[in-house]
């Protein structure tokens, strides 16, 4: 067994690592990705920077905010009906499931091939009640919103600063 002074140590030793890994982490992960040193170390440093978030752009400093893109889901039931739903919406911001839940509906977006039909059939569970026959995903982009708009009280939400587009239509497993 190890002595208490010795065992201490050890930690202390660990824990300083641990922090000098950390901070060698943070510090090259904003690093330009074409220089030759961010190519020799970044498969070194790629899983922790992924597993923890900490793979950010140069400009993660002093990022320009994009215009954002959500997920809006329409339903056809049984009688033809549509009925518009958006997911993001109903998470709460507090929640631990609203990072996983945002990201699957991100996930939808960039590769309909590989979500949608996933999507489809918990929406389609989720609103069983409606009968619903099959599940159109729709990405709402965000155009520029400039500053003179917001001062003649219009919002980013309105119409005219949104395109709508079709992302994939999917029928309803059992429909």
């Amino acid at each position: 067994m190890i002595s208490k002074p010795w065992r201490e140590r050890l930690t202390y030793t660990a824990m300083s690592v641990f922090v000098a890994w950390h901070a060698a982490a943070t510090i090259f992960a904003p690093a330009p990705q074409n220089s030759v040193i961010a190519i020799a170390l970044r498969p070194l440093f790629q899983p922790y920077l992924s597993l923890f978030r900490l793979d950010n752009p140069w400009d993660f400093f002093a990022p320009s905010v994009e215009a954002g893109a959500e997920l809006h889901y329409d339903l056809e039931d049984a009688s033809g009906a549509r009925h518009t739903f958006v997911p993001t919406r109903e998470l709460s911001w507090y929640h631990p499931h609203y990072f996983w839940y945002r990201s699957w509906y991100y996930g939808i977006l960039g590769d309909a091939d590989i979500y949608a039909e996933g999507a489809a059939a918990f929406f389609c569970r989720k609103h069983a009640a409606l009968r619903p026959v099959s599940i159109t995903f729709t990405e709402h982009q965000q155009s520029d919103f400039a500053p003179e708009d917001h001062l003649s009280g219009k919002l980013p939400t309105d119409p005219e600063f949104v395109t709508e587009q079709v992302v994939k239509r999917v029928p309803c497993p059992n429909s």
